[in-house]
């Protein structure tokens, strides 16, 4: 895109005001470029929230992609993010490239912290970013290649609004249409290209000319920055407005989200009646029930009205065991969907029958105890009454927190006993044993402007400067889990293995500068901390696993 031909008083004119704007800059204060530099970082920080929401919303499609309420929703978020992803590493490939330009790449070493820091106060010039852009009056390719791909980024995401909203209008079952305002909103405030912009002077420059050329280098990088942190906040609430519509769109269920849980003590006596036992949909709602039951224990079929009722918000269980054992029930919940198809909630359920000498321990969470964490159990004895029934060990703290549960806080890997006994019998005391293992070994990873980076990824020298050495719980582990890593030793190229104490890699900036593209970077012996939902203390010197990462 070319500028048209000018004039020789205009060509004039632009030239005044360029030098105009090289004053300016050149007298720009040093504290006001500083100041630029933090408001940088302080929008870096911001855009790890918006990226890991829109994680969680994009797994939760991917979850329900065969749920018909999720049609919309998993029709358009793989683009969505496809598109955002791809937006936002051609702006971060641009401040790279800036970065790379100062020898230094604006670094200055700081003998007192014993570490290098961006020196925002040298990034005044902007030489740089005008010869990317701009080769006298017209626009490098590099130029034209910005200016399309951002006119185009907000064609397209308006394109993804209109395509959502034709197919509901033209959908046989009408609903109440997805909210797109402040998605709209945002796209006009944020991405509207106007070829021509009218400037202060009254001057009517080309787009890019108007926002970039002549301009200090941290003012030019801090409004990259802010365009991507409106690409992640575009791309959330894209996503937040299909995750909305699903929630209050008026079909039952989510059907793939949903599960059954049993709503009982979950043991019982040969002969005792489980008529107290209600298989339940996450939880009781009267106005909540199945259209339809199927269930089974083994081969055999339960009978609607004989063996179990529907009411209530839950599928009442009406059964009297002969023998002991664990008994399953299996089979499905039908619920109506809003296009009126009947989607299945998977059962799968046990209750314990014992004989009379038994008393049943369940741990939702896992089959085992682990150090540290405040395992849930839940523990019940027919011959015991609730409100009688006491739980402890020798080799763990234990906190009753009702409904017949406890949570049992190990501090050691030894094999533990939970010791059950009756405060109104005392001749009521009876014991079992579990095993305690330590928490497994954590996943690792470089959190970097919101995106994760592992192995052949790749990851530019100022991601792995400025990124945080992250962990986190496998996926197959259940408990919910905070890591924070203390420490871990790191080594790149040929320099020698050095310990880290925290999590970022900024007191090795100066050694990770000196390497070249395709340097591998290798993160051994990580310890971290973890902290569990809700309560319990810390648990020191959890293991994080070993990984590595290629310079790009």
């Amino acid at each position: 895109m070319a500028a048209g031909k000018q004039d020789s008083r205009q060509k004039m004119i632009n030239m005044m005001y360029l030098v105009f704007i090289a004053m300016l800059a050149l007298n720009i204060s040093k504290e006001v470029l500083g100041t630029l530099g933090i408001l940088n970082e302080d929008i870096e920080t911001s855009i790890d929230s918006k990226y890991q929401k829109s994680q969680s919303l994009y797994t939760s499609f991917n979850q329900n992609k065969d749920n018909p309420s999720y049609s919309y929703a998993t029709a358009y978020s793989s683009s969505i993010k496809e598109n955002a992803d791809a937006y936002y590493d051609y702006i971060d490939n641009i401040k790279e490239y800036l970065l790379s330009k100062d020898p230094n790449r604006y670094k200055k070493k700081v003998e007192a912290l014993a570490d290098s820091i961006t020196d925002y106060q040298t990034m005044d010039k902007s030489q740089y970013l005008d010869e990317y852009f701009f080769k006298g009056d017209v626009l490098t390719e590099n130029g034209i290649d910005y200016v399309q791909r951002f006119s185009d980024f907000s064609s397209l995401y308006k394109s993804f609004v209109d395509s959502i909203l034709v197919d509901e209008s033209n959908e046989k079952t009408k609903r109440t249409l997805h909210d797109f305002t402040q998605v709209i909103d945002l796209l006009d405030r944020s991405f509207t290209y106007n070829e021509k912009v009218i400037n202060s002077e009254g001057t009517e420059q080309n787009y890019l000319n108007y926002n970039f050329e002549g301009f200090p280098l941290i003012a030019s990088f801090s409004k990259f920055t802010k365009l991507q942190s409106d690409i992640r906040e575009l791309e959330l609430q894209m996503v937040e407005a299909l995750i909305d519509k699903i929630k209050s769109d008026g079909s039952a269920v989510n059907i793939n989200t949903s599960k059954t849980l049993l709503d009982a003590q979950p043991s019982y006596y040969v002969g005792q009646s489980t008529s107290d036992a209600k298989i339940i949909v996450g939880r009781i709602d009267g106005n909540f029930v199945p259209d339809s039951v199927a269930l089974q224990i083994g081969n055999q079929k339960l009978v609607n009205g004989r063996d179990f009722t529907i009411g209530g918000g839950a599928v009442n269980i009406k059964r009297v065991f002969r023998l002991a054992g664990e008994k399953k029930i299996t089979g499905n919940l039908y619920f109506r969907e809003a296009n009126g198809s009947l989607s299945p909630i998977p059962v799968e359920q046990s209750l314990i029958i014992n004989n009379k000498t038994d008393f049943f321990v369940e741990l939702p969470k896992m089959n085992i105890l682990y150090r540290g964490l405040p395992n849930e159990v839940r523990i019940t004895d027919p011959e015991i009454q609730t409100n009688n029934l006491r739980v402890s060990s020798k080799g763990a703290k234990t906190k009753a927190i009702g409904n017949s549960t406890w949570k049992v806080y190990p501090n050691s890997l030894k094999d533990l006993e939970i010791v059950i006994s009756d405060n109104s019998n005392s001749k009521v005391r009876k014991t079992k044993s579990f095993r305690v293992k330590n928490l497994p070994e954590m996943e690792s990873a470089i959190l970097y402007n919101g995106k994760f980076f592992l192995g052949s990824d790749g990851i530019s020298k100022r991601g792995l400067v400025r990124g945080t050495v992250t962990g986190s719980k496998p996926d197959d582990f259940d408990y919910d889990l905070t890591i924070k890593v203390e420490s871990f030793d790191f080594q790149i190229g040929s320099a020698p293995t050095r310990s880290v104490k925290g999590d970022k890699l900024r007191s090795l900036s100066a050694i990770i500068e000196t390497q070249n593209p395709g340097q591998v970077a290798f993160f051994s012996n990580i310890v971290s901390t973890a902290f569990s939902e809700g309560d319990g203390e810390p648990i020191p010197n959890v293991k994080v696993r070993d990984f590595s990462i290629k310079l790009k």
